[in-house]
């Protein structure tokens, strides 16, 4: 099966049960993939608690994930939004609020607001600027639209008594990525094409620290942070 995910051709084996979460994804014109997804490789027995389905889903997302790195992109365990025509990344670890959040920023901001990947979206540098991409690999609920959208910014959560945000430096920005994405880059080439995207990331795109409250305000003050912190840049 061929798909265009984050402007690449790939090809996709409905192993699984792949194929309703690629549907929007499919192509129907003949092309020459720039990915492909073997589904030969799979382990599923690396993935013991999961159904053969998930563990599927899991592995088809690694080898996307691994070959994306080759064409100037990454892919972010991230809650991904589009408001007037930028995305906005909410990332960290499982339980932070990542989904609660970008929930405040629609009902706070209105239908303007789409969610379009909801666990995994892609980040491509194309032509010197970096987009977010929704991909199929979205999560137990599949949220996701097939969309393209500037990057403005990303945004690292934390619980706290407050709002309460800062801009994090090149080193912190770097660990935090690098923590909620993947870490099985056993190989030393691939390690190094991911520290690439990840070191070329924060230095053209801001990324923050939130402390929030589960409140209106704090969608308020991570949008006018990060969107005026993109305009200064450029973005």
């Amino acid at each position: 099966m061929l798909c265009k995910i984050a402007d690449l051709t790939v090809e996709i084996p409905e192993t699984g049960g792949l194929a309703p979460r690629l549907r929007d994804y499919r192509m129907q014109e003949a092309a020459v993939p720039d990915i492909v997804i073997d589904d030969s490789r799979y382990r599923p027995a690396s993935w013991p608690n999961l159904s053969f389905e998930d563990a599927v889903y899991m592995e088809s997302g690694f080898q996307f994930y691994y070959r994306l790195l080759r064409h100037d992109g990454m892919m972010l365990h991230a809650s991904a939004v589009e408001f007037d025509g930028l995305a906005y990344l909410f990332s960290g670890p499982c339980g932070m609020g990542k989904s609660t959040h970008t929930r405040i920023w629609q009902e706070t901001f209105g239908e303007g607001v789409h969610l379009f990947n909801d666990d995994k979206p892609a980040l491509r540098r194309v032509d010197g600027r970096w987009y977010a991409y929704g991909t199929p690999w979205a999560g137990k609920h599949g949220l996701n639209i097939n969309m393209k959208v500037p990057l403005a910014g990303i945004c690292f959560l934390q619980r706290g008594q407050e709002n309460r945000i800062r801009r994090l430096d090149a080193k912190e920005a770097i660990a935090n990525i690098i923590a909620q994405t993947t870490r099985r880059a056993a190989k030393q080439e691939t390690l190094m094409l991911l520290l690439t995207q990840v070191d070329r990331l924060v230095r053209e795109i801001p990324v923050f620290e939130l402390e929030n409250l589960p409140e209106p305000a704090a969608a308020m003050l991570s949008h006018d942070t990060m969107l005026h912190a993109a305009k200064e840049a450029g973005l």
